[in-house]
């Protein structure tokens, strides 16, 4: 059989050079999109090297200086000669396509890479002695490299930004949110939604809720609101996690689900309430042991297949890194800094929860404080929102607690502290939890309080 040529375009290639070589604007516009390795012709990978030389000493670039550049680089006549560089020049007529030819050489790299390595994942699944998910670990992560080479290089002009800003302005001001309502008024307020790309971390010592309002975000927004999402539980199974939405969605106790003691008229409701569930598209990921390749791999996987508008993880603490760190530190900084990354990449918001350290428990009022956030402080820099939560009827308080000049019973009340917004004010807001069922909803009274999570039986029916 005939060995297949690899994708490339020879004569964009060319083009684009000969371009860069007699145009400073076409230089410009390529140096932004472009690297080495998108030639496929050494020569030219030789050439662009040369220039990119010159540009980045703030040098000029044209047929002269290259030459020299290359001449002192010791590349001159491996790529042809002058005679070459100056034959780039001649068959050029415009460089008015150079972003368009600019992409297309990208796209020939990517699918030159994919080649090669799904080739050699290929070799690979025919030896026993490796493992067939890292293998396709790997093999993910070379592809995402690939693309991530590409595709920082591609910057945009204000115009771009400019239409999307009035399109956040336009959905703010026609919902109250830019991102996905949370079903909470209160944190809506605070922090306008989920928001891509933003890490919003959930943070408290265990006892406090964490889960819960992560559970009780993903009915408003999911099982509610029909946006997909990801759930990574590395805490709790996909039985627990679907037994506990259950209970949010229904109002039935959550023993009385888990011990299986309801009347017939709770059975009909936790039944049809599960027939709900199944229908949404929460996708659960609850190994025990799973890394931030791992969850990439499945978020671009569900982001592709059933545009994911979220992601949640449960919790950071309990993740491996991918690399081997000398330190916990390290290894919780490389997850941060991961899943922020991840958030830009598929531009999905992402609920990370996380557990603070005992330092919460020796001060008198319980409250949390960005120092108390476990292992790393990169979390607290990697994040976009930290929200931590405290319910003072856990720690046996009686009195009523102040918030915003508002005295508020203890009794089912969460103090959530908005101690770190990017894109706003810091606050505490009062939000109610409800133990029997294990979910928070809206002390104001509007959409995501009891009252409108815990729907008539009559509208679970088709």
């Amino acid at each position: 059989m005939t060995d297949k040529i690899p994708p490339q375009a020879l004569d964009i290639e060319d083009a684009v050079l000969g371009a860069m070589l007699i145009d400073s604007n076409c230089l410009n516009i390529a140096m932004s999109k472009l690297f080495s390795d998108v030639f496929y012709r050494e020569a030219n990978t030789l050439i662009f090297q040369a220039i990119e030389n010159l540009y980045d000493k703030g040098q000029p670039v044209d047929i002269l200086t290259v030459a020299d550049q290359m001449r002192r680089d010791g590349s001159l006549e491996q790529c042809g000669g002058s005679y070459y560089i100056t034959r780039l020049t001649n068959n050029v007529t415009s460089g008015a396509n150079i972003e368009y030819h600019s992409v297309l050489l990208c796209e020939f790299y990517l699918k030159r890479q994919a080649i090669n390595i799904t080739g050699t994942a290929n070799n690979d699944l025919y030896l026993d002695e490796k493992d067939v998910f890292d293998i396709i670990n790997q093999a993910d992560a070379a592809l995402q490299q690939a693309q991530e080479k590409v595709l920082q290089g591609h910057a945009r002009d204000m115009a771009y930004f400019s239409v999307k800003v009035l399109e956040q302005h336009d959905s703010v001001k026609s919902t109250g949110v830019l991102g996905i309502s949370t079903g909470l008024k209160s944190i809506d307020e605070a922090i306008c939604g989920l928001v891509p790309p933003d890490v919003i971390v959930i943070a408290a010592r265990p006892g406090q809720g964490k889960t819960a309002l992560a559970l009780s975000i993903t009915h408003n927004a999911s099982i509610i609101g029909n946006t997909p999402c990801l759930w990574i539980s590395l805490e709790m199974d996909g039985v627990q996690l679907t037994r506990r939405l259950a209970s949010i969605d229904t109002g039935i106790n959550h023993e009385i689900l888990r011990n299986g003691k309801t009347t017939r008229d709770e059975y009909d409701t936790f039944q049809k309430s599960l027939d709900l569930i199944s229908r949404s598209k929460v996708f659960i990921e609850d190994r025990t042991s799973i890394n931030i390749r791992d969850i990439r791999t499945r978020a671009y996987l569900l982001k592709k297949r059933n545009n994911i508008g979220y992601i949640v993880v449960d919790y950071l603490q309990l993740m491996s890194g991918v690399t081997r760190n000398p330190s916990r530190e390290q290894e919780i900084a490389e997850i941060s800094r991961g899943l922020k990354c991840l958030s830009k990449e598929l531009g999905v918001p992402i609920i990370a929860l996380s557990q603070l350290s005992r330092e919460v428990e020796k001060r008198p009022d319980k409250m949390p404080q960005l120092s108390d956030l476990r292992e790393s402080g990169a979390i607290e820099q990697d994040a976009d929102e930290v929200l931590f939560l405290m319910r003072p009827e856990y720690y046996k308080m009686t009195e009523d607690v102040n918030i915003g000049g508002k005295e508020y019973p203890v009794a089912g009340l969460c103090i959530c502290s908005v101690a770190k917004n990017r894109h706003g004010s810091t606050r505490n807001i009062p939000i109610n939890f409800k133990g029997s069922t294990m979910h928070f909803y809206d002390n104001s009274g509007q959409y995501g309080t009891e009252v409108a999570n815990w729907r008539p039986i009559t509208q679970y029916v088709d």
